[in-house]
């Protein structure tokens, strides 16, 4: 009687045991799905290049703490979902923090585009937003209506514009602005009130704070690092020197 007992109670553990596995594995899997991506960018944070610090790759790896941003960056991320222009293939990556409310910005702007122009083959831009963290400010507001205009192609000319108006940014402007590129009116004023395109520029934001970036216009020519603004010759001279190597 023992005997068959002990039977029935190791079957019934078994079961038991087998339905607790299968609803583990089933949470597991599903917890570990990649999240869908909305914008339309198309691109995944899974294809983001990043720069990271000697100290965080030999770090031990029975080390459980959670490390940040700032513990592991050492250069900025390569990321499909910023604006870029130039080569798809480049021998020289510029990346740019900048904002729109700043009229320095708008000078460096210039010099940028002429650069990208001359090497077109060779240089790539890429653009990363580092407005004022209120999310309340001109600034802020412009960075998002911005990264609406990318959601529709049309980055570019929109930052073109807004560096245009860089004193009377305005809820008003931003649309004025979309209707003269032909923007769908719609899906941009849509854009402005969800949180796509402003989870993009808190990411900029949040990069450029680990970065220790505390002014703009800050590029980075490769690894090279530039505060400030810098004349067409000393950029094309640094960019000719990476060319070189």
């Amino acid at each position: 009687m023992k005997k068959n007992f002990s039977i029935k109670l190791f079957i019934v553990s078994s079961v038991v045991a087998l339905i607790i596995f299968g609803m583990l594995y089933f949470i597991l899997v599903f917890s570990l799905a990649p999240a869908e991506e909305d914008f339309s960018s198309g691109a995944s944070k899974a294809s983001d290049k990043y720069y990271l610090n000697e100290n965080y790759q030999d770090a031990d790896p029975y080390i459980t703490k959670v490390p940040s941003l700032k513990d592991m960056l050492a250069g900025p991320i390569i990321s499909a979902r910023d604006p870029s222009k130039g080569a798809d293939a480049p021998q020289v990556t510029i990346i740019e923090f900048s904002d729109f409310e700043c009229e320095f910005c708008q000078q460096q702007e210039k010099v940028l585009e002429r650069i990208v122009d001359e090497y077109k083959d060779k240089v790539k831009l890429i653009w990363k937003d580092y407005p004022d963290a209120n999310s309340e400010s001109a600034s802020y507001k412009s960075a998002v209506a911005a990264r609406c205009a990318q959601e529709q192609d049309k980055f570019w000319p929109y930052h073109d514009l807004l560096y245009q108006n860089t004193k009377s940014l305005s809820g008003e402007l931003f649309i004025n602005i979309a209707d003269s590129i032909n923007l769908d009116s719609d899906l941009f004023k849509k854009c402005l009130n969800q949180g796509e395109a402003e989870e993009l520029v808190r990411e900029n934001i949040e990069e450029a704070n680990a970065l220790d970036i505390n002014g703009i216009p800050f590029i980075f020519i490769n690894d090279q690092e530039v505060m400030g603004e810098i004349s067409f010759e000393d950029l094309e001279r640094i960019v000719n020197i990476e060319l070189t190597k």
